[in-house]
């Protein structure tokens, strides 16, 4: 069954990269907006723009993959800085201490 307004969804101009790099702040800020949104009985759902289906959501991450479009087998990885931007959100959630 279509989703009502995805005809809406417009696609970034030129061929998306197979591989694209997603940085931990982004996908550790969706994972503190969820919960909120779900409460609201909103679905946060990644979508592949060029393909138009919702993407395979790895959670927890497969390797450094966590975002895979079924269709065009794109796939959204972690970024090569990843365990040191976690390392340093987990100490500042902690106040800083090691």
């Amino acid at each position: 069954m279509p989703i009502k307004g995805e005809d809406t969804i417009q696609g970034l101009v030129g061929e998306p990269p197979r591989r694209i790099t997603l940085p931990f702040s982004l996908v550790f800020n969706e994972e503190k907006l969820r919960p909120e949104w779900n409460h609201k009985f909103i679905a946060i759902m990644p979508y592949c723009f060029n393909c138009k289906v919702p993407l395979m959501w790895h959670s927890p991450p497969t390797g450094e993959v966590l975002f895979e479009c079924p269709k065009c087998g794109r796939k959204w990885v972690k970024s090569k800085v990843w365990a040191k931007d976690a390392d340093e959100a987990i100490r500042a959630l902690k106040g800083g201490k090691q």
